[in-house]
């Protein structure tokens, strides 16, 4: 028995059972016209909350380190004044940089086993949190705010690669007809110097 303990113990202190005390967080969505970096085409408004910082990570995901391990999040909001529903394809937005490098997101799933190491589908683990937050293939209901983040990764993990950077999404496309509303492109600074 105490043998087992001891083995527990140390598996715990070497962090091998990551995951387990994961705790989920509730990002707070605010009114769309308060976040800086937003634009509207049509009846679509879509704003974008670029998480720059560590600090500001943890506040949405419970790690104190996602920016350091080069996974930079975005939180991606869409507002959808017209009688109809879209779909937004998260494959299809691309963080063009301020150097003009073109960035395609990272799967929330390879961001989570990157990570933490774990693939575990309990419901309290940090994949669940980070696929519900996810905005992948989201549909955006008529009448209503659809939020959710998509995650780009960086090499250089000290450079904040939303300084400068555009956000841009080439289309929402509408259920049924196929119609095609966008491109959308959002440039990224008036989020960064904002006063919080």
């Amino acid at each position: 028995m105490r043998k087992s303990l001891a083995v527990l113990w140390i598996m715990l202190c070497a962090g091998v059972l990551p995951g387990l005390d994961y705790e989920a967080r509730t990002v707070k969505v605010q009114p769309i016209e308060s976040y800086p970096a937003r634009t509207s085409l049509g009846a679509i408004t879509i704003a974008a909350d670029p998480y720059s910082t560590n600090k500001k990570s943890s506040t949405a995901f419970d790690i104190k380190d996602l920016n350091s391990r080069g996974y930079f999040p975005i939180h991606i909001l869409i507002k959808n004044e017209s009688m109809s529903f879209f779909k937004i394809r998260a494959r299809d937005v691309i963080l063009i940089t301020a150097a003009g490098q073109h960035l395609y997101s990272t799967p929330t799933t390879v961001v989570v086993v990157d990570v933490f190491d774990s693939s575990s589908t309990r419901s309290n683990s940090p994949l669940s949190d980070f696929t519900d937050k996810d905005i992948a293939n989201k549909t955006v209901d008529p009448g209503r705010i659809t939020d959710g983040f998509l995650f780009f990764y960086n090499a250089d993990r000290k450079k904040n690669i939303f300084e400068g950077g555009t956000l841009y999404i080439p289309k929402l496309e509408e259920e049924g007809t196929r119609k095609i509303v966008g491109p959308f492109s959002i440039p990224l600074d008036p989020a960064l110097t904002a006063p919080k």
